[in-house]
């Protein structure tokens, strides 16, 4: 089975002490902290703390706070919330943020993602314009899988945590799709791909479970989004809809005589290998290794990842070659202390090997 497994402020001198204040994260005014705003495992709350002028030259300096309310870990976060009639962004920091259509959309920076149960991170932002106070909304990846059911007897399962990521099917195999209740059925382009069923998700009330089956060799794409009940009551409410898509590459079955089978550990390391296609080549490394990537793609394929970064369990990838070439199989260490705010001076391990593959 196939596993699936994201400014220094510029302003006048009169905002010089106010700018300090703001990168150190400390009130320097009276400003009153909004109510959280629970969703997805996640909660935001927003403090401001300076306030100026008024309409097209008001402006306002706002910290965020964004705490994991979920049992486990998240590795991303996302804070969304609608920007007031003229109101812009200036400038952020521990911070990616953008705006668009009305709406301001933050992301954890590579280093303030990594949040364990019940642990908070802070970011901060420069607005201008009228100096209505942000109303955030907050979601992660924490939310234990367990929440949903995979389909029965799926190949592959995925599952929100999945967003943007590529899995391979080999024809026949099945797909299942399982997200919250707040997502739209899934739409899929391509005919590599074809649905079997489905059933829950916005408006039911029910998560969204749906199972597909890949039926020729091709590459398909698979999309939906959330979608809330209060956005369609007069006037609607202003959540940020989330989209969700996946890639999907459909391949031929691998031919039925498959070659020897290779197993690689930590001690290959830069080693040089020889497979045929049809063989298999096993990765067998520690759990504090990411998932191998493959440079370039499409000379083996991946039949099976477990474990690795951030599991806590050891990292097993299982290759198919499929195609002659060479590729890398590579990967490196990585430790949850390199992601809080203040990371610690962990060295990452390199690994690969290097190989090629004959007819």
């Amino acid at each position: 089975m196939i596993a699936s497994r994201r400014s220094v402020l510029t302003a006048g001198g009169i905002l010089a002490a106010t700018t300090v204040a703001a990168l150190g994260m400390t009130t320097i005014a009276s400003g009153t902290p909004a109510t959280a705003t629970p969703a997805g495992g996640c909660t935001a709350t927003v403090r401001v703390d300076s306030r100026w002028g008024s309409g097209e030259s008001g402006g306002q300096i706002v910290t965020f706070t964004v705490a994991n309310t979920s049992s486990a870990t998240a590795t991303r976060w996302t804070v969304t919330w609608p920007l007031a009639d003229g109101q812009r962004i200036v400038s952020s920091w521990n911070t990616s943020i953008a705006a668009t259509g009305g709406t301001a959309t933050a992301t954890n920076a590579p280093y303030n993602g990594v949040l364990p149960s019940g642990a908070s991170t802070a970011f901060g932002v420069q607005l201008a314009g009228p100096t209505t106070a942000p109303t955030p909304s907050c979601t992660n990846d924490a939310v234990p899988p367990t929440t949903t059911s995979p389909p029965t007897g799926a190949d592959v399962t995925v599952r929100e945590i999945d967003n943007q990521r590529t899995v391979t099917l080999y024809v026949g195999q099945t797909l299942g799709v399982t997200l919250p209740a707040d997502y739209l059925p899934v739409t899929t382009t391509g005919n590599a791909l074809t649905p079997v069923s489905t059933s829950g998700g916005f408006p039911t009330g029910q998560p969204l479970v749906a199972t597909l089956r890949a039926v020729t060799p091709g590459t398909a794409e698979l999309t939906t989004h959330t979608d809330y009940a209060c956005r369609h009551t007069t006037p609607p409410c202003a959540p940020a809809s989330v989209l969700w898509r996946l890639q999907v590459a459909v391949i031929e079955l691998p031919p039925t005589n498959a070659g020897q089978t290779v197993v690689v550990s930590a001690p290959d390391n830069q080693r040089d290998l020889t497979l045929r296609v049809g063989d298999t080549l096993v990765v067998s490394l520690a759990s504090n290794y990411l998932p191998p990537t493959l440079s370039p793609a499409g000379v083996v394929v991946p039949a099976e990842v477990t474990g690795g970064y951030p599991s806590g369990q050891p990292l097993i990838a299982r290759y198919v070659a499929t195609a002659p070439g060479r590729v890398d199989v590579s990967t490196i260490t990585d430790n949850l202390c390199r992601h809080q705010p203040t990371p610690c001076p962990s060295p990452q391990v390199r690994w690969v090997v290097h190989l090629t593959v004959t007819s």
